[in-house]
């Protein structure tokens, strides 16, 4: 697992490391690709969601917070970047008007090997 942005980015990949393995009794990405051993499969790792309410911690006025919370987010979008799971939500929706999911053909044909 490579991490960006310098020492800040590997202390916040570290973070995430302990927060999502061995501070919830998981693997670290490391332990994760030993298991792996090269198959290049999907990694064996913890899951941890962390919620809070934005309202609880808002300082003033919540909704002019959050109204500068959606002009950042626009401001990344505006610049052709992708937000955390825009993709995903894009993939929903075409899949939910075409009545359908798309998948690559190889995966199409893995899968049906996996039938017989």
């Amino acid at each position: 697992m490579l991490t960006f942005g310098g020492y800040k980015g590997s202390a916040l990949s570290t973070m995430i490391e302990l927060l999502a393995g061995p501070l919830i009794g998981d693997m670290t990405s490391a332990e994760s690709l030993r298991i792996d051993d090269g198959a290049g499969a999907t990694p064996c790792h913890g899951e941890i969601v962390i919620a809070f309410d934005p309202q609880f911690f808002s300082p003033g006025n919540f909704i002019e917070e959050r109204q500068r919370a959606e002009k950042l987010f626009e401001s990344i979008t505006g610049q052709g970047a992708r937000l955390p799971s825009q993709r995903r939500f894009i993939a929903r929706s075409r899949s939910l008007a075409n009545g359908y999911v798309q998948i690559p053909e190889p995966l199409l044909r893995d899968i049906q090997q996996l039938l017989n």
